[in-house]
């Protein structure tokens, strides 16, 4: 009799726990799928953008000087990058120094300018500039990789670098935004806006910011404004 009863007990305990084992699986299954399918997605992104770079450079260049303007206001300084795909690409360029071509790099610029200046029709406020400096920033988290971040998602470094302060200050003071005043578009430039905010950074708000560069919880990119 305890036999028989103990039986009855057990049956449903085990079969929650099957249950319990066969959720589990498919959930770390499901997990899985959907972090493939956002590699798969952003491999994608990334080949659409090396076809159009690839159409692009097809093209005549007469067109070049319409798409893309001088920074009238931001000089941006190189930043090392902590990655294994930055140290491989100095080493094959040293190697492959002596016999390059000039005109595959000056095709390669041509591209960047190109998009450089795609991307700043694109972005037109604030909210848009914060948008796509966490999108990137989450790929940056992910490939380690600021070039393959920017790459994947089609964006010129030098673009990120002159709208940086403004995502910056959001994320890291957003207090402060009040102290810049609204963005008007009517009057004023996304770079003009970056200015202002990058003015409003006390030295607190810009060690922060430094720190948190060095923790991969911004993207270590650097930039300096023209006086």
């Amino acid at each position: 009799i305890i036999s028989s009863s103990s039986r009855r007990w057990r049956s449903p305990f085990i079969l929650v726990s099957n249950l319990r084992a066969h959720l589990y699986v498919t959930l770390e299954k499901n997990a899985w799928l959907q972090k493939r399918i956002e590699e798969l997605e952003e491999e994608r992104n990334f080949l659409r953008c090396q076809l159009d770079r690839f159409i692009v450079s097809m093209r005549s260049p007469e067109g070049e000087d319409k798409y893309y303007t001088e920074d009238e206001y931001l000089e941006e300084e190189e930043e090392e990058e902590e990655d294994e795909d930055s140290s491989v690409e100095k080493g094959s360029k040293k190697k492959s120094r002596g016999r390059a071509n000039l005109e595959p790099r000056m095709k390669m610029r041509r591209i960047f300018r190109i998009t450089h200046g795609r991307e700043r029709q694109r972005v037109k406020d604030p909210d848009g500039v914060l948008i796509r400096y966490n999108k990137i920033l989450s790929t940056y988290q992910r490939v380690r990789s600021m070039s393959r971040a920017f790459q994947i998602h089609g964006v010129d470094r030098n673009t990120m670098a002159s709208t940086s302060p403004i995502a910056e200050l959001l994320l890291v003071a957003p207090e402060k935004v009040a102290e810049v005043g609204e963005f008007d578009a009517s009057k004023e430039k996304l770079l003009d806006y970056a200015r202002r905010c990058y003015k409003t950074m006390d030295d607190q708000t810009h060690a922060k910011v430094q720190t948190m560069k060095k923790t991969h919880k911004l993207l270590p990119i650097s930039y300096r404004f023209r006086n």
